[in-house]
């Protein structure tokens, strides 16, 4: 029969704890980490929410405020990405892939809860979910115009909109930097 040294014992005791205590991180960070995604995406659509409710604000205001009347505001985008349609007269914007279930799910694209002035659409995708929350402004005339294209992603820094009342029912949004 071998002997062994304490100091290789206190070794391979060490070892065998840090495995231990690895294989415990891991197995929390496999449950964990699903409802972190979950809250981070739940962040991001409160967010993105708010927005939709500044933008509409700043619509209702330059609306009010007549002709020629002019507002600017920063829209920041972490995740997603948000549409202007001058076909549909509609501000949307989507989460794809989202962990987050914020309303009621539904199979029917066309089928909306109403908060406030912001239809809301849940769309249940085997494990994920996408997110859509739109302004529709059909009484309203959309010139849109921007230097990123029709559909803004993701920035580290945010877009800057300039909201205009050209008349009548005709208002023009730029996006530029």
């Amino acid at each position: 029969m071998k002997k062994y040294s304490k100091k290789s014992q206190i070794w391979i005791e060490t070892v065998i704890y840090t495995l231990i205590a690895l294989i415990m991180i891991g197995a929390v960070l496999t449950f964990a980490r699903p409802k972190i995604q979950e809250i981070q995406d739940k962040i991001i659509i409160d967010q993105s929410f708010e927005s939709l409710e500044e933008i509409d604000s700043q619509m209702t205001a330059v609306i009010n405020g007549g002709i020629g009347n002019k507002r600017i505001i920063n829209v920041k985008i972490k995740k997603g990405e948000l549409k202007i349609d001058q076909g549909t007269e509609d501000i949307i914007f989507t989460l794809k892939d989202s962990k987050s279930i914020y309303s009621e799910p539904t199979t029917n694209a066309d089928k909306f809860i109403k908060i406030g002035k912001i239809d809301v659409q849940t769309q249940k995708t085997g494990k994920t979910s996408i997110i859509i929350l739109k302004l529709d402004y059909t009484d309203i005339n959309i010139d849109y115009s921007s230097t990123y294209g029709a559909v803004l992603g993701k920035s580290p820094s945010p877009y800057k909109f300039t909201i205009t009342n050209q008349g009548g029912n005709n208002i023009k949004i730029e996006v530029g930097s």
